[in-house]
């Protein structure tokens, strides 16, 4: 069956032994994005304006008119998870493009006035200079595609929380949870030293990334809920120097109190009484307000890893902050305030800042301790490297890109998969599981494939992420068995210093939380040796201690976090996925509330 020209994925059986399997790569809908590179949606109402504009501004909406073009385009855009790679989310854009050269610019846009507070080789970029532009680029597909995840994570990551600061919360774990804490030794550098910045997009797709990409990924997710947040940034200049501001954790607004989230911890920072264990879900944490944490350094303490390595923020350095908003200029478009303009009820998306960075910051310049409020620049640093290192951020993004070009039969699976995963559709047929099963061929299959051998390393790259966030699943899903066999067999024990060591032990660590079995969660944490990520597992594993009383487990052989041991090796079992939680193993635990599958 065909949709829009593309073929329907069909997950073959893996476990039969096809004349000539075929494998192969594409290198033309998905590479070529490497070299361009709601439901609880909108707008937190504005404050009252003046009837003469609210007159202009009704007026200049009801002359944006839908035609068939948009109509494809935004159907389409609701069902991108459908298709392979990029190619369908190019034509959207393209189909947007033809709808908005027949409208009229708006009257009652214009610029932020909070663009005048980046440094001035941000303000000359291209994509800055046409925010007024009625025109869409390829490169807005990608924006749009990161839309509709964002959209659909939220749906899902958000639970059952009514208010702002439990979806807050609910969100920040998610994100925690899915986004592996990268390495400091494999964080791609460019060649003047400076870290590569990973998109939103990026970061959604590969499952990784630094703490800056977390919180890139946690402020455009807030924005999804309508939850006020912000970069926060602290004076880090010894006492008399001139101040040098930089980047801490992520200040959540509620009620005129920051909370604080730290995305390189990936911990809230706890109130005084604000850490308790809940059996069926593990440790939580009530977060601590900005104010707290400036009148209270014992309250930043708990954050030291141990005594030779403690938390580098102290409650001094809280006196005032900057607060620096997420403005990329998507946000920022008329053509995406167009567009979002013409949506409603179920197609809605949050495709704008809403309310405005300049109008953000007339609130924020009035909290406790802000000191000033400015746009963040890091979605304008990556807009600068991809422009000024545009070889060197290919060539790292080529091979982020590779597994998910993997081709079998008729589908690229990985892809399909990690859609499907965003998108919440967890088990059951067309599912995240279906697909990544699919990436996941028997070892006989591979061998007879005739690819070479970087076509195979490729493949088994594609392999290991597949059994990877299937054992995210089961974790989601709490379910033991299924968990250790595909993170340790499956992922930490089929290949020599592969990528997902942090993740995998964060995830049993998890596991074990939930299930209540304390002294394996805390030796899991405390088996990480990877840094940054250790940091903060040492400090959750210290806080489990402390408030069960259970003690580390003295073992060796298998990966920590294990039940028991297992002998199989990654290919005696292709077909191991993810299953609900079983009662014998985890009482009173089952599926998270709030989680899709698709029946």
């Amino acid at each position: 069956m065909n949709r829009g020209g593309f073929r329907e994925a069909v997950a073959p059986c893996i476990d039969c032994d096809p004349p000539k399997p075929v494998f192969r790569f594409l290198t033309s809908p998905l590479m070529s994005c490497v070299l361009l590179l709601p439901i609880l949606v909108g707008c937190p109402k504005p404050a009252q304006q003046p009837a003469t504009l609210q007159s202009n501004s009704a007026s200049q909406t009801a002359t944006l008119h839908r035609d068939e073009l948009f109509e494809i385009a935004i159907d389409t855009l609701n069902r991108l998870y459908q298709f392979d790679g990029m190619d369908m989310a190019f034509q959207v854009a393209d189909r947007l493009d033809q709808w908005i050269r027949t409208q009229r610019a708006l009257v009652d846009w214009q610029p932020d006035a909070l663009i005048a507070t980046l440094p001035a080789e941000m303000q000359q970029l291209p994509e800055v200079k046409s925010l007024a532009d009625l025109h869409f680029t390829r490169d807005d597909a990608f924006f749009l595609q990161t839309a509709v995840w964002l959209r659909d994570i939220a749906s899902w990551a958000r639970g059952d929380g009514v208010d702002e600061l439990s979806r807050a919360k609910a969100i920040f774990d998610w994100v925690v949870f899915h986004i592996q804490l990268d390495p400091l030794d494999v964080t791609p550098q460019l060649s003047d030293g400076e870290a590569i910045v990973r998109s939103p997009w990026q970061t959604l797709l590969f499952g990784r990334g630094t703490a800056t990409a977390r919180a890139w990924v946690y402020l455009l997710l807030c924005r999804q809920e309508g939850i006020d947040a912000a970069m926060l940034a602290i004076n880090v200049a010894a006492e008399g120097q001139e101040p040098r501001w930089e980047p801490w954790a992520v200040g959540v607004v509620i009620d005129g109190n920051i909370y604080v989230f730290e995305p390189s911890l990936g911990l809230p920072i706890p109130s005084e009484n604000g850490l308790k264990m809940t059996p069926g879900k593990g440790l939580e944490i009530q977060p601590a307000t900005l104010e707290e944490l400036a009148g209270n350094d014992a309250l930043l303490r708990r954050l030291d890893a141990d005594p030779r390595n403690a938390y580098r923020v102290k409650s001094s350095m809280l006196r005032s902050v900057r607060m620096l908003l997420e403005g990329s200029p998507g946000y920022l478009s008329q053509r995406m305030e167009m567009v979002r303009r013409m949506l409603a009820g179920n197609e809605s998306l949050v495709l704008t800042a809403c309310p405005s960075p300049s109008d953000e910051a007339k609130r924020f310049r009035d909290l406790p301790r802000v000191e000033d409020v400015a746009l963040w620049t890091v979605p304008y640093r990556d807009l600068l490297q991809k422009r000024q290192f545009a070889t060197e951020v290919n060539r790292y993004q080529t091979l982020d890109l590779l597994p998910f070009s993997m081709h079998t039969e008729n589908m690229m699976p990985l892809w399909r998969g990690r859609a499907l995963h965003l998108k919440g559709d967890l088990i059951g047929d067309e599912s995240a599981t279906t697909y990544y099963q699919a990436a996941r061929p028997a070892q006989r299959l591979l061998d007879s494939s005739g690819m070479n051998s970087t076509q195979e390393m490729i493949y088994i790259q594609a392999k290991l992420s597949a059994s990877y966030w299937l054992g995210l699943i089961s974790v989601w899903m709490g379910n033991r068995k299924s968990a250790e066999d595909l993170l340790i067999n499956r992922t930490a024990l089929s290949l020599p210093g592969q990528p997902w060591e942090p993740g995998v032990t964060y995830a049993l660590g998890r596991l074990n939380e939930k299930l209540g079995d304390y002294s394996r969660a805390i030796t899991a944490y405390r088996a990480d040796v990877h840094l940054p990520s250790r940091f903060g597992n040492l400090v959750r594993a210290r806080w489990i201690e402390e408030l069960t009383g259970a003690k580390p487990l003295q073992i060796s052989g298998p990966p920590p976090g294990a039940a028991s041991p297992t002998t199989k090796t990654p290919e005696t079992d292709t077909d191991t996925k993810p299953a609900p939680a079983e009662t014998e193993d985890s009482p009173g635990a089952g599926p998270p509330k709030g989680e899709k599958s698709t029946k």
